[in-house]
C-alpha cells in the first residue's frame, strides 16, 4: 500500500513507519508442536518487514556508503489456540505502508518472515524457543520443521536463553538427538473474507505475551 498522507515523526524528528490498516495479502500460519516436554503458556510472534530501497529513499551517509536509517520493522502478531498443540496466526504480506518517509521518494517495504517465541510460563529466566518461517516458505507454501532439545525446557543453564533450534535432527549429537521435540510452521493463503487486521482473537486463559 502506498500513501501520500502527512508524515508523523518521533521526538528525534525521524519519520514513524506506518502499519497498513487495510492489508489484502493475507496468509494463515499454522504452528504444530510435537512431543514437547511440557506446555507452553506464553507465546509471542512478530512479522518482519524490510525496506528494500532504503539507500535510495532515505538520507545517505557518503562516508559509510549507505544510509543509517532503520530498514527493518516488526509487527506483533497474536495466535489463536486450536488445541494444546496447534495454533494459528494471520500474517499480511502488505503489512507496511509504502510512503515518502524522508522526502526523497517512496520507500518500499517487503515481507521478510515470521518469528515465534514460546516459553513454559513466561518467566524471564525461561528458555525462549524461537522457530521462524522465512518468506520463501510463504512463496512456496511449504512446511518448515525446527527441532529443539527437550532438556532446555523450561529453562537452560543460561538465563533467558533463546533457542533457535535446528532444521535437521542430525545437527544434534547423542544423547541429545534422542531427546528432541519439533515445531512445524506452515503458511497458506487466506480467503479474502478473512482479512480483518483489527481483530486478533486470543484466549486470555492460555496466552500471555512472552
Amino acid at each position: 500500500m502506498q500513501s501520500r498522507d502527512a508524515q508523523a515523526r518521533d521526538e528525534d524528528g525521524d519519520p514513524i513507519y506506518r502499519k497498513n490498516q487495510h492489508p489484502k495479502q493475507a496468509y494463515r500460519v499454522t504452528m504444530t508442536i510435537e512431543n514437547a516436554p511440557g506446555p507452553f503458556g506464553a507465546a509471542s510472534a512478530k512479522a518482519f518487514y524490510d525496506m528494500k530501497d532504503r539507500d535510495q529513499c532515505a538520507p545517505f551517509d557518503a562516508s559509510l556508503g549507505m544510509s543509517t536509517k532503520p530498514k527493518e520493522h516488526a509487527i506483533p502478531v497474536s495466535f489463536q489456540k486450536i488445541n494444546d498443540t496447534v495454533f494459528t496466526a494471520m500474517i499480511y504480506m502488505d503489512g507496511m505502508v509504502d510512503a515518502d518517509y524522508y522526502g526523497k521518494g517512496v520507500c518500499h517495504w517487503e515481507f521478510g518472515g515470521f518469528g515465534v517465541s514460546l516459553k513454559a510460563t513466561g518467566g524471564r529466566a525461561e528458555t525462549a524457543f524461537s522457530p521462524s518461517l522465512e518468506k520463501k516458505y510463504f512463496d512456496e507454501l511449504k512446511q518448515k520443521t525446527t527441532f529443539f532439545w527437550s532438556g532446555g525446557y523450561p529453562r537452560s543453564n543460561l538465563e533467558d536463553y533463546v533457542d533457535f533450534g535446528e532444521e535437521s535432527a542430525d545437527k544434534y549429537a547423542e544423547p541429545n538427538r534422542s531427546n528432541l521435540f519439533r515445531i512445524n510452521l506452515k503458511a497458506e493463503r487466506a480467503p479474502h473474507e478473512s482479512h480483518q487486521p483489527a481483530v486478533r482473537r486470543t484466549d486470555p486463559r492460555w496466552l500471555r505475551q512472552a
